[in-house]
């Protein structure tokens, strides 16, 4: 997993490779308030070579940060139907340009928000887009590679749809019809070699058939096996229900969840998460994501609601934390108290724990760190109104802002958050690992071990070691692999410490660069049976050194 200490050699890689100096914080000062910058701050600046790029947004991966330009059309809702991208390694500070040699049809461009773009593998982008063929608009996808060469096309399904990644490729989900059906197809990653896309299978979610009630809003979200969950809000409908008497326990809403397992094809029967029978304005899911300590997912909720008392009236909004498990058990719901009397807010969960509060006015974007049940603890700076965006960088608790520097030239500043939770670089439920990161090993080591913060059970992801390629966009060369229930896996006493075996063959070449790929649920936690996250691939690197025999 991406960690702060490789974003500072990224940042410093920028600045020799772009021969643009990191700002100090006495430069950056200059610039904008001094309540704007701390020491722990980091900042480079990025110089578009094309005059006219306007940036559209930034995504920061594991890998890279990706970074999307566009020339403005007259209608300020609309741009230029090309496509440019700018990938930025952070380790080696190398940028690709993208510049697609393809004119995109109007309607994907007109308004911008009917195109967007996805990393879908190593070295290839998924651009997807409205497009009307025959008559019928829906969504279409373009698989490109990190040199901007175009590799196939294809159908994704109705416009309205929405794009999400997995670890078995990607999907896209429709948005429900007025009978609560939304329609998924999930596709393969990108064929290493051609960029060929596939689909895998298609279904339908299908919310609660409830006569009484309709369905008002809907959200879905990443499962840690690399499937996806999916999240209905019910309002009863006071026409379709009895009205010869008027029950005074209607529940008025409803939330229910509904999962679809990796390698499945039918989503789980809906489980009721959430109801009230208070008759509240609306319910709003703001997002849904995995909890750090292995107790499912959390999503953050609002409830609005009309207070009348003496005659006056007024409107309340409060968040809640919704928590429940991957078998739809509801463990938590718990109101969120907010730093401030202002509600319109934007409150996200943290990868260590925790939530950060942003809200932003006409002179700053102001940020607040709550603990795990919704207490203030600190303020964690703003940005100044010169700060055109902002976004949370949630694997590494980072905040980040851009700004315009000057022409062609873009600052982007990146704030750290506390780690509420203390893991390790892998992840907040990895204590350790052992040899660690970057270790030049033995080549006859008989094991590797992972102690987790809590008790685990071993479960059916795989552990796997691969020998890095000198191609970076090649995959690397598998030398083992297993699943956790293999049996070739043990568990220590400590009940946290897992044991991985070694093949005599897998180190076998000297002086070459291996990671150890720990997919998700390889582990699951004892208490609740919930899967773990893994460790992603070129994180938990090893070298071999020269092996020497004595006669």
């Amino acid at each position: 997993m991406f960690n702060l200490k490789v974003l500072i050699t990224f940042i410093c890689l920028i600045s020799v490779v772009s021969s643009q100096n990191i700002l100090s914080r006495d430069i950056l000062s200059q610039n904008g308030s001094l309540h704007d910058i701390s020491p722990q701050d980091i900042s480079f600046i990025y110089e578009e070579p094309i005059d006219g790029l306007k940036f559209v947004t930034l995504l920061p991966t594991y890998n890279h940060l990706m970074i999307w330009m566009a020339f403005e059309d007259e209608d300020p809702e609309c741009m230029l139907p090309y496509f440019h991208l700018r990938i930025i390694n952070k380790i080696t500070g190398q940028t690709n340009y993208i510049d697609l040699n393809y004119t995109l049809p109007a309607e994907a461009v007109c308004p911008i928000n009917n195109i967007d773009f996805l990393p879908v593998a190593d070295n290839y982008i998924l651009l997807y887009y409205a497009k009307t063929t025959n008559g019928i608009k829906g969504k279409h996808g373009m698989i490109i590679n990190y040199s901007g060469e175009f590799m196939s096309e294809i159908y994704l399904g109705n416009a309205d749809g929405y794009v999400a990644l997995s670890n078995e490729g990607f999907i896209n989900i429709e948005k429900p019809d007025e009978k609560g059906i939304s329609a998924w197809h999930w596709y393969s990653s990108p064929n290493i070699e051609t960029g060929e896309v596939v689909e895998h299978s298609s279904g339908e979610f299908h919310a609660p058939n409830l006569p009484s009630y309709t369905l008002v809003d809907s959200l879905n979200f990443d499962l840690v096996d690399g499937g996806f969950g999916f999240l209905y809000i019910l309002k009863y409908d006071e026409t379709k229900g009895s009205s010869v008497i008027k029950d005074p326990n209607v529940q008025y809403w409803r939330i229910y969840v509904s999962f679809l397992k990796v390698k499945t094809d039918l989503p789980t029967k809906p489980s009721l998460l959430y109801e009230t029978t208070q008759k509240l304005n609306n319910i709003t899911l703001r997002l849904c994501t995995l909890t750090y300590n292995a107790e499912g997912y959390i999503c953050v909720m609002t409830l609005n609601n009309t207070i009348t008392n003496n005659n006056k009236s007024w409107t309340e909004i409060n968040y809640y934390q919704l928590g429940f498990l991957s078998t739809g058990a509801l463990v938590r719901l718990e109101i969120i108290p907010t730093p401030t009397n202002i509600t319109d807010i934007d409150l996200r969960a943290l990868y260590y724990g925790g939530f950060i509060v942003i809200y932003q006015n006409a002179s700053a974007i102001d940020f607040y760190l709550l603990d795990d049940n919704g207490n203030y603890m600190q303020s964690q700076g703003s940005f100044g109104p010169e700060f055109f965006f902002y976004n949370t960088y949630r694997t590494i608790s980072t905040i980040f802002g851009v700004k315009e520097q000057a022409k062609n030239k873009l600052e982007f500043l990146f704030k750290p958050l506390p780690k509420l939770k203390k893991g390790s670089e892998f992840s907040p439920v990895i204590e350790s690992a052992k040899p660690s990161i970057n270790e030049v090993i033995d080549p006859l080591i008989k094991e590797i071990t992972i102690k987790y913060t809590i008790p685990v059970k071993l479960s059916t992801g795989n552990v796997s070691i691969f020998q890095l390629n000198d191609d970076k966009y090649k995959p690397g060369l598998l030398r083992q692999t297993f699943s956790g229930d293999s049996k070739l896996c043990t568990i220590g006493s400590d009940n946290h410490t897992v044991h991985i075996p070694i093949f005599e063959s897998t180190f076998s070449q000297q002086n070459s660069t291996y990671y150890v790929l720990v997919g998700n649920n390889f582990v699951i936690s004892q208490e609740r049976d919930e899967p773990l996250i893994g460790i992603r691939k070129n994180i938990w690197t090893l070298s071999t050194s020269n092996i020497h025999i004595f006669f």
